[in-house]
């Protein structure tokens, strides 16, 4: 009976699990392309990729989800909730350590004229201090380092806004709504007043902004998740849609396309939860679910091995960039299984069994679902 139920509450997630392993290509598409602009394919597929960028929004929208999952009604005092963020820290923090460490070691050998670049931007020592401290998508500079860890700071922005919006949605569901409206009411407010860009651009400034709406739109759909279920929703709805986002969604305007991945994510919860099959499903993306955050964070610093040092090293390489593409793509495969297996659980268990050792008779540790292990 135990192991039908833990597999139940495996499978139910698959649309989503699937999504975000898609989701994660999708980004490192983007972000390959730019490195081949040089070339007519690269530069047609920058020109038609630019809304992949709002594929990060969805895992903002999943991670939400499934945080909500794992920790409504187990956040509600200080020793809960420091449990909480030490995990949550645990399983974000050693990677983006590391990849920050790679750039450090680039920067200090430009500084002390051991190597050259044409993007000194990309490597400021001012911004080290944000980067450390999980602040660089409050008031980061734009595109450092590993640029993609924006998207830390800003769900480590949502992490602590959480116990929140589970005190007020462990007392009425409804208002949880309000918490998705009202940020995204603010945001474009801001931006009426101020004439910045749409919000579902802010990155490195605003960035934890962006982020909000979407993580409690994730809480707010597994509050309704049985409501969501039960609508009449047509079984090729969702693969349709992801398609059609995927080749025309270069198309939309940015906020309209923002608004067609929360679409997309809420289509994936529907699947879900009404037990649907679909293309997503029987094409069984949801195996390399694991390796979505490893693959997210790796993907830039194997392009900057591979695309960029090695492109340097080999520089009568016919094509040049454009031919070591596969080869990134395979490094970036196998790094992201073996970080992911080799590096990132053992540092999580061993983060969390110090946290177990010092706080467990302070607080009661709820179990650990395969879910919030592949997070």
């Amino acid at each position: 009976m135990r192991t039908g139920l833990l597999q139940e509450k495996k499978d139910s997630t698959r649309h989503l699990d699937g999504l975000r392993i898609v989701a994660a290509g999708a980004v490192v598409v983007l972000h390959y392309s730019d490195y081949v602009k040089d070339h007519s394919a690269g530069r047609f597929m920058v020109e038609h990729t630019l809304h992949f960028n709002l594929f990060v929004d969805l895992f903002f929208v999943v991670s939400g989800f499934v945080i909500a999952s794992q920790y409504l009604g187990k956040v509600d005092d200080f020793p809960s909730i420091w449990r909480f963020l030490w995990r949550r820290l645990a399983r974000i923090y050693p990677l983006h350590l590391a990849t920050l460490m790679f750039y450090l070691v680039i920067a200090f050998a430009l500084y002390f004229g051991l190597a050259k670049t044409d993007n000194h931007a990309r490597y400021p020592l001012s911004d080290i201090p944000a980067q450390l401290l999980l602040l660089h998508a409050f008031d980061g500079q734009r595109l450092t380092f590993n640029f993609p860890s924006w998207s830390l700071s800003a769900e480590m922005f949502c992490y602590l806004v959480f116990p929140f919006v589970a005190l007020v949605a462990t007392r009425r569901r409804a208002p949880v709504v309000a918490l998705v409206i009202l940020p995204a009411l603010a945001n474009s407010i801001y931006v009426a007043a101020t004439g910045v860009e749409p919000w579902a651009e802010w990155i490195n400034k605003g960035g934890i902004f962006r982020a909000l709406p979407g993580f409690n739109l994730g809480v707010a759909c597994y509050l309704f998740r049985d409501q969501i279920a039960r609508r009449p929703v047509a079984p090729w709805a969702l693969s349709s849609s992801l398609t059609a986002f995927v080749l025309l969604g270069w198309l939309l305007p940015e906020m309209a396309g923002l608004l067609a991945v929360y679409a997309i994510a809420i289509l994936a919860i529907q699947c879900d939860y009404s037990g649907a099959t679909t293309l997503l499903t029987r094409l069984r993306f949801d195996r390399a679910s694991a390796y979505t955050y490893s693959c997210y964070m790796l993907h830039i610093p194997i392009a900057t091995i591979v695309l960029t040092f090695g492109a340097r090293a080999l520089t009568n390489l016919p094509g040049g960039k454009l031919s070591l593409l596969p080869v990134a793509v395979v490094a970036l495969a196998g790094a992201s299984i073996l970080s992911y297996h080799f590096f990132e659980t053992p540092l999580r268990r061993a983060l969390n069994d110090v946290f177990d050792r010092q706080f467990a008779s302070r607080t009661t540790i709820p179990a650990v679902s395969s879910s919030e292990r592949m997070r």
